[in-house]
């Protein structure tokens, strides 16, 4: 008699074996991600949308050294981060200048560039800005939200930053009214103050307080002899709105 066959078992059953063992290791590690707690989830990088303008300070203040090397570059370099961290927080985000002091013939705040996404039309503005003249802040806001109103796209927010190196010449009483106008028309400010702090912190932190809505604007007081830029890269200007900043709150370097 012959002996027995032994049966052989196909190929494809051993290999379907190992593969189901990691189809069921998948499905597992699956349902793990899929039990992650809503906190753990990423949150999206993109901001807001919003349309800022920029009022820079060119009186003849400007030109002192107490900020290396003048208030005026330091100024400019501020305001060069701020335009960055605008464009990067949403493409569709859109930055104007103007200035608030100069010289001559109907001198006053000029705008030097509309609202816009264009980088190199932006940064060529601020390092253009002539010195020279008398601060007008009152007009500087004024004019900042004409431009704002005016704005190719009227979606999303509205930010006005002043930068202020000179004193401000205005009563406090015409500051809040300027400032409740912003209030009114949805504009948030942020206020950078590099020197003459002594006579400007009062008036402008009641401005500030009269323009926030739930803690949507913010003053800057910047020591003589700090960076500006490394003030700001950290601060509410910069990083947006957080829990403990607040509008009518004023940080120090």
């Amino acid at each position: 008699a012959r002996p027995p066959r032994r049966r052989r078992r196909a190929p494809g059953l051993l290999a379907r074996a190992p593969a189901r063992r990691r189809r069921a290791a998948d499905g597992a590690e699956s349902a793990e991600v899929k039990k992650r707690p809503p906190s753990e989830k990423r949150a999206p990088t993109t901001m807001p949308l919003e349309s800022t303008i920029l009022c820079l300070d060119t009186s003849e203040y400007m030109r002192n050294g107490d900020f290396a090397p003048s208030r005026m570059e330091s100024q400019q370099d501020a305001a060069n981060l701020v335009v960055g961290a605008k464009m990067q927080q949403n493409p569709e985000n859109t930055v104007g200048v103007l200035t608030m002091a100069t010289v001559g013939t109907g001198a006053g705040a000029r705008v030097l560039a509309s609202p816009t996404d264009d980088m190199g039309k932006i940064l060529s503005s601020l390092h253009d800005a002539p010195v020279g003249g008398r601060l007008n802040f009152v007009e500087g806001v004024q004019v900042a939200q004409l431009a704002l109103k005016h704005r190719r796209n009227k979606n999303g927010g509205q930010r006005v930053v002043l930068f202020v190196g000179s004193p401000v010449e205005a009563e406090a009483k015409a500051l809040v009214k300027v400032g409740k106008g912003l209030k009114k028309n949805n504009i948030a400010v942020d206020v950078v103050v590099l020197g003459e702090h002594d006579g400007n912190g009062d008036k402008l932190k009641e401005f500030v307080d009269a323009a926030n809505s739930n803690d949507s604007s913010n003053l800057i007081a910047i020591p003589a002899g700090v960076v500006p830029s490394d003030v700001l890269i950290s601060s509410p200007v910069i990083q947006g709105r957080s829990d403990g900043g607040g509008g009518g709150g004023e940080a120090a370097g």
